[in-house]
This record gives C-alpha cells, sequence and structure tokens, in this order.
C-alpha cells in the first residue's frame, strides 16, 4: 500500500521468513525506501526518545561490549572457533510442506497498486499468506503466484478472481491444490553459493520440475508437484548427506 500510494511499481517481489524484498526501478529505490520508512514508522524517534544517533554515541558498557572479555583465553578460543563451526554447517535441515495450495494471475497488468489490491483483500478475509513470486512475462504485463494454507484455498481463489475482475477483466486466475514445498535450511547459507546448485542439480538429475524458488539468508525454498514432494525430499536429503 505505501508502494501504491507513492506509485512506485513493483518488477519482482520475494519472501522469506524474516524478509520481504521487492524490486523497483532504480530511480525510484530512495522514494520507495523513505515510503517504507514512513509506512513502518522507522523514520520517528526511537522509544523513550533515544534516537539513532543517540544510541550510536552512546557509550557501551564493557559486559554489552565485549561478551567474552570475562572468559580466560583458551575458553574464548574455544568459543570463536564453535561459531566458526557453526558457519561451516551450511545445510542442517530438508523439510516437505504438503499443507498448502498455490493461486497464479496471469497476464496481471504491470502498473502501481496491482499486489496492494490484491493483498489487502485476501488479508481482509484473514487469509495467511506464504510464499509470494512475481516476474514480468511480457511488455507492461506480469505474473503472480503466491501460497495459502489447503484450507483457505477456495475462498483466496474467489477474492482474487473478484479483484482481478475490477482491476482487469482479461487477466487469468488459477488455483492449484496440487503442490509440495521442498526447503533446506541452515546455519552459513549465506556464505556458501552452491548450496542453490547442488540443490537445483539433485532435483534436475530426477527430472523433478520446479515451479516457484524463494530464497532467505537461511532457507532455499521450492515448489514441486505433489506426487513428486517425497521423491524430491529424499534427493535432497542425499544430495546434502542428510539420508
Amino acid at each position: 500500500a505505501a508502494l501504491a500510494a507513492e506509485n512506485v511499481n513493483i518488477k519482482m517481489i520475494t519472501t522469506s521468513e524474516i524478509k520481504i524484498s521487492v524490486l523497483v526501478d532504480k530511480a525510484e529505490g530512495t522514494r520507495a525506501l523513505r515510503a517504507v520508512h514512513h509506512a513502518f514508522g522507522l523514520h520517528e524517534p526511537r522509544p523513550n526518545g533515544a534516537s539513532a544517533h543517540a544510541l550510536d554515541g552512546a557509550k557501551a558498557q564493557p559486559a554489552d561490549a565485549m561478551p567474552l572479555a570475562a572468559s580466560s583465553g583458551q575458553e574464548g578460543r574455544e568459543i570463536m572457533a564453535s561459531l566458526n563451526a557453526m558457519e561451516d554447517i551450511v545445510v542442517s535441515d530438508v523439510e516437505l510442506d504438503v499443507s498448502q495450495g498455490r493461486i497464479t494471475i496471469f497476464r496481471a497488468p504491470d502498473r502501481p497498486g496491482i499486489c496492494s489490491r490484491i493483498f489487502q483483500a485476501i488479508a481482509q478475509a484473514g487469509i495467511v499468506v506464504d510464499m509470494i513470486v512475481q516476474n514480468l512475462t511480457e511488455e507492461g504485463r506480469g505474473q503472480l503466484s503466491f501460497s495459502v494454507p489447503q484450507k483457505d484455498l477456495p475462498r483466496a481463489l474467489a477474492i482474487t478472481q473478484q479483484t482481478m475482475q475490477a482491476i482487469d477483466p482479461s487477466s487469468a486466475v488459477a488455483a492449484d491444490p496440487d503442490m509440495a514445498r521442498v526447503h533446506v535450511s541452515g546455519v552459513g547459507m549465506r556464505t556458501h553459493t552452491g548450496v542453490a546448485r547442488r540443490m537445483f542439480g539433485a532435483l534436475a538429475g530426477r527430472g523433478i520440475n520446479i515451479s516457484m524458488i524463494s530464497t532467505s539468508e537461511i532457507r532455499v525454498g521450492v515448489v514441486v508437484d505433489l506426487d513428486r514432494g517425497p521423491e524430491a525430499l529424499a534427493a535432497l536429503k542425499a544430495a546434502f548427506n542428510l539420508a
């Protein structure tokens, strides 16, 4: 809603457990950032009147600034070695989720406010959205997909169809209940570039098609056909030696 109010057009969307990211034109980047800051009150002074500048200028207490100061040299080295080892864990878990369905909007108009209207309508119905992926497919048009709990899929479809009928009747909306989400997660993925390559390679080796991808600092998730979910899970466990 904040970006739509500023007439900032969204080109791509990705989501994770802790973050929502959007791609906008470079020329609109600063305006988009300011709009989001104002929408979430990030431009206001911090609680108790402490501003970011005041916090930066405050002197840190020794216990806060140096948590290892009280440890012996050997103990401190052991703690640091343990933290480094955690960073090297990379993938520690692979999970399969078959509890969600997907709504896809085809040939959605590529203009500001479309996503805002869709997700405001979905939110007003009390439907929780998990994955969101948007891409441009042709000049002036895009494709938007998002996942919701299976029990809410029929309502989400009806709401999205009604919303898009008011926005642009030439767009098409479809629901897919037969999807499975498989994701790998672990500490250290942010600094290791080979996780996605190995993940996609393992699925390609089994001929498993990927229809959606989402990434974060700790997780890479993909959507595959429901009947290939268990096979995808087994392939990824084997690829990361978690079988």
